[in-house]
């Protein structure tokens, strides 16, 4: 912990200087407000010891200042002409505490070990906060994911309500959990509300909570989540399966801010932010009348589409070797690698799970095998039963169009042999040397091939 003393008595700075390093603390002085300003914009205090009657400035105008630009920075001030007033003024502006000379030298050591505790306790709740963005860090360069990434950095610090839609395993409560963080709200409670799980007939008691005796087996209050969702956010997890009886309960809620708790008549209060977040196209559920229109176009304020994997391939490599790193971790495994030929299929296949359908079998590939590497051998059977059925359906497709095109055979032999030389160039990467040796054919013998077909314009 660093120390600042600004007072113009030296020996005030010299006492507490002293006692300070004694006890294992850095501590500097300045006889003048603007001497400790200029060592503030230099260098970095935790906290300031700050004479409220000073030569070249008053203390309490100064305790303005330190806290304008340096707010993180605690301030103790320092008065030998203490009052009542003075002390709760500075308090009430920021000051963490007030002295008055002459100085106990005994409290001087208790603040400060106050303070150094605060403070830890403070960057450990930044480590924390730090280490869930992290978590929930959206993994992607993609053009559909920077749009989302901008969306939410845009409306995060906002307290307008927000829809959340896209398809089932896509990272809807993920990107939930990320505009919660980014929000003014982060230092209060997430509360996730999944309306798909509970029971419709449990629902209301545990939205709203429920007074002892409501029903039998109350036999204690218990406070419901839009209650300890309070100054926070409430996630309302897939809002398209909530009974439609409730619906209308809870745009009342909404619309009020007020409640009661079952069997209770004591009206609360809430204020919390609405994140909802459905798999269903809620349109769609209006017109089966499933869903209430008037609380669709309420939670609508913001609305926010999360892509299905298969819409953003390129971040498949991304996301698939953040998996592997994770799960190696999670596993006290040893850091492994993804060869190529399984990152091509990985690359080809829709994902109808979508993220979480990849992350579930990267962690189960990663366990199962023995090498450090895992190749198309690890990959579960059905991906590579799909994969075999899309490129036979391709040869198939192809080979048909060589058949029906009512060509002589030199002819269709000109095509096929066109069409077999193109697809081992893509699958090469136009590499003409792995082509030729592949083809089992001369490199200028392939590059006369290349010009005769004018395959050059195929290429990417």
């Amino acid at each position: 912990m660093k120390i600042l003393i600004i007072d113009d008595e030296i020996n005030i700075c010299t006492t507490i200087q002293s006692i300070l390093t004694d006890e294992g603390y850095e501590a500097e002085y300045a006889l003048s407000f603007n001497e400790g300003m200029k060592k503030l914009k230099h260098e970095i205090f935790d906290v300031i010891f700050l004479d409220i009657w000073l030569p070249d400035h008053d203390g309490s105008e100064g305790l303005h200042k330190i806290k304008k630009y340096f707010p993180e920075t605690e301030v103790i001030m320092i008065s030998g002409h203490g009052n009542i007033e003075n002390a709760v003024e500075t308090i009430k502006y920021g000051a963490y505490d007030y002295l008055e000379k002459p100085l106990s030298l005994d409290r001087i050591i208790l603040i400060i070990k106050h303070l150094e505790d605060k403070l830890k306790l403070k960057s450990d709740l930044k480590e924390y906060k730090f280490n869930l963005l992290k978590k929930y860090e959206l993994i992607g360069t993609s053009e559909p994911v920077k749009q989302l990434k901008s969306r939410i950095e845009k409306i995060a610090p906002t307290n307008a309500w927000v829809l959340i839609t896209g398809e089932n395993g896509t990272g809807k409560e993920h990107v939930a959990r990320l505009i919660h963080l980014l929000s003014k709200k982060s230092n209060n409670k997430f509360v996730e509300i999944n309306c798909s799980a509970i029971p419709s007939e449990l629902m209301e008691s545990e939205m709203f909570g429920y007074e002892k005796g409501a029903f039998t087996g109350a036999a204690n209050r218990k406070i419901g989540k839009l209650e300890s969702g309070n100054k926070g956010t409430i996630f309302l997890d897939e809002i398209g399966d909530m009974d439609i009886n409730l619906q209308a309960k809870l745009l009342r809620v909404l619309e009020t801010g007020e409640f009661t708790r079952v069997g209770g008549n004591e009206v609360i209060r809430s204020d919390f932010r609405i994140i909802s977040a459905t798999n269903k196209d809620l349109e769609k559920e209006i017109d089966r009348n499933n869903f209430r229109e008037d609380l669709y176009y309420r939670i609508n304020v913001i609305p926010i589409y999360v892509p299905p994997l298969r819409k953003r391939k390129d971040d498949i490599p991304l996301l698939t070797n953040y998996f592997i790193k994770e799960s190696c971790q999670t596993n006290g495994l040893q850091i492994k690698k993804i060869d190529k030929n399984l990152m091509d299929i990985f690359m080809e296949y829709t994902w109808p799970g979508n993220v979480r359908q990849l992350k579930n079998i990267i962690e189960r590939m990663v366990v199962l095998t023995e090498n450090d590497i895992l190749t198309v051998k690890d990959a579960p059977e059905f991906i590579m039963k799909n994969f075999a059925s899309n490129n036979k359906k391709d040869v198939e497709k192809e080979m048909e169009t060589i058949i029906y095109r009512n060509d002589n055979l030199k002819k269709a032999k000109e095509r096929f042999e066109k069409y077999y030389i193109l697809k081992t160039l893509q699958n090469k990467k136009w590499n003409v040397s792995q082509s030729a040796k592949y083809l089992g054919i001369e490199r200028t013998y392939l590059h006369k091939k290349i010009k005769d077909y004018s395959l050059d314009q195929f290429r990417d």
